[in-house]
């Protein structure tokens, strides 16, 4: 009689729990947990040299940006849509691209959509 209980009411109600939980955390797993993943903050960098035309330092930031994104993909890749995960990785390859070509006006713009990709991360 116990282990019915435990099969049929506590194992699925805390299986459905975790699940929620994992799928609501996209918002919280975004977030830097060290000094390899600080995307945000590298996009950010990032705009302030293409602004200042910096081009040696928007090279090795957009690198390090796309290298943190390697990290935080692993955490969220469950509780974020495929294509917001496809959207941002395109958009950091623009940035790089950008980078190289040395094309602000291009760069600002792939910068701004992935500002407004990230903030739906997690919503």
């Amino acid at each position: 009689m116990k282990t019915r209980f435990w099969l049929l009411y506590v194992v699925p109600i805390t299986l459905i729990i975790l699940f929620c939980a994992i799928l609501a955390s996209g918002s919280f797993l975004k977030r830097p947990f060290g000094t390899e993943d600080r995307l945000l903050a590298s996009i950010q960098s990032l705009e302030k040299q293409v602004q200042n035309k910096q081009w040696p330092e928007a090279k090795s930031e957009a690198e390090y940006a796309m290298n943190a994104w390697d990290h935080i993909v692993n955490r969220i890749q469950f509780s974020v849509e495929r294509e917001t995960i496809y959207d941002i990785l395109g958009t950091l390859a623009r940035i790089k691209g950008g980078v190289a070509a040395q094309d602000d006006q291009a760069l600002l713009e792939e910068i701004y959509y992935f500002y407004a990709l990230w903030d739906n991360i997690g919503d």
